[in-house]
């Protein structure tokens, strides 16, 4: 038996292993909730890699009470998709249907119910919420702060942050002008591009601290096309401010 889970627990994961692995095949949501614990869903990783969408907001404010949606990035492990606010934002619900597993980070406390308000809309998802299995690891702070502490580097958006998405989002929206927009965008896919090696490390730390002897998964680092390229004339001019 595994470190960490109950001989109860166990007992009844062993028995229903055949329906559990039929669930997972089949993609019923549902029934994977029913048999495994959430605390234990990270088990379940390997069996999603390459279907996960790495999905991240930038809002105007901390909460859906004071605050709306600008922009979404969504990471496929392939390429990026961008929805933005006054332009296709309501294409997301249907994109984001075909994905049967989401990673974030703290997404259950900020990303969901924001999507959840403004675009009405649930997340039925296997959801890996990557704050809280780093937490379980000693890693804490906010995603810049664990990225850090990590050595997973930010290239030119290294020194921006929350507040500058909403400096970079006003700017753009008084003046019109792009590359503020295009910077805002390329933070916000930077963002969900780090949470694929976050979720390979949470997985096999995870893996290394129960002492389960499982395989670890390897990340093999790739080359992305890069839709928006932060401008530095405009990182120079927010910095300031931040």
């Amino acid at each position: 038996r595994p470190k960490g889970i109950s001989s109860t627990i166990w007992k009844r994961l062993v028995s229903e292993l055949p329906a559990i692995k039929k669930a997972i095949i089949d993609n019923n949501i549902k029934k994977i909730r029913n048999f495994i614990p959430k605390k234990l869903h990270w088990h379940l990783i390997p069996n999603y890699l390459g279907k996960i969408a790495y999905l991240d907001i930038e809002t105007t404010g901390l909460s859906p009470d004071n605050g709306y949606i600008t922009t979404i990035a969504i990471y496929d492990g392939k390429k990026l998709h961008n929805y933005i606010r006054g332009k296709n934002l309501n294409e997301f619900p249907k994109f984001i249907e075909k994905f049967p597993a989401i990673a974030t980070y703290y997404g259950k406390g900020f990303d969901v119910p924001f999507i959840k308000k403004e675009l009405g809309i649930e997340l039925p998802k296997i959801h890996f919420d990557l704050c809280f299995l780093l937490r379980r690891l000693g890693y804490t702070g906010g995603l810049k702060s664990v990225e850090k502490q990590l050595g997973i580097p930010r290239g030119d958006c290294s020194g921006l942050n929350g507040y500058a998405a909403i400096v970079l989002w006003n700017y753009y929206n008084n003046t019109n002008d792009r590359r503020y927009l295009e910077t805002l965008l390329a933070y916000n896919n930077q963002d969900v591009l780090n949470l694929e090696p976050l979720l390979y490390k949470s997985y096999n730390g995870l893996l290394e601290k129960n002492e389960y002897a499982f395989n670890k998964i390897s990340f093999m680092k790739k080359t992305i096309n890069q839709p928006f390229e932060p401008h530095l004339e405009i990182i120079e001019e927010i910095l300031p401010l931040l």
